[in-house]
């Protein structure tokens, strides 16, 4: 049960940072044309994904080291590395779809060009959600997997739902963010 919230808590942690990078390459160029913030404001989404990712990591790792302590059979052991592995796949998977979603670095614009097109954009921002759902869902089937109870699998249902509720606001605020004007 320890592991099954770990894992709840790192789903939700991973949706919350992937709600953050994704507004912020919703909003990487504010129309401004000005390369160096758009370049600063793309490093710094790019720096937010990997630090969220190191962090993801790392709290894998402890997850995976208490349930190794208080592991008693094989059985334990083998839930907790696969728990860990579920947890890698999910932050490697939500940092791939965040930085896709950031798209290349900006570079210098040629005369007359401007950000990218509002439906390049959306579909980034698309393909964000698709992955965060896609993360919680072998979350949500490593879960069930290793669920004994009923209440575990109730748990795993309910951390399931919460992510992808999060990833949904995430998507709404991002898509928000690319429906508001330039600022002049």
């Amino acid at each position: 049960m320890k592991n099954f919230l770990l894992r709840g808590v790192t789903v939700l942690a991973l949706t919350t940072s992937l709600a953050t990078a994704t507004a912020t390459a919703a909003s990487a160029d504010g129309g401004t044309g000005n390369t160096s913030s758009a370049a600063s404001t793309y490093h710094a989404a790019h720096s937010t994904i990997q630090k969220a990712f190191t962090s993801s990591i790392a709290s894998a790792k402890s997850a995976l080291q208490a349930a190794l302590a208080s592991a008693t059979t094989g059985a334990q052991r083998k839930s907790a590395h696969a728990a860990f592995k579920a947890a890698v796949q999910s932050a490697v998977a939500t940092r791939n779809a965040a930085v896709a979603a950031l798209g290349t670095p900006p570079t210098k614009a040629a005369p007359g060009s401007s950000k990218p097109s509002l439906k390049t954009q959306h579909g980034a921002i698309d393909t964000t959600f698709r992955g965060a759902v896609a993360s919680a869902k072998s979350v949500l089937e490593a879960s069930l997997s290793t669920a004994t109870t009923s209440a575990q699998r109730i748990a795993a249902r309910q951390a399931f739902q919460a992510a992808v509720a999060s990833a949904v606001s995430a998507r709404q605020s991002a898509l928000a963010v690319l429906r508001t004007p330039p600022a002049k």
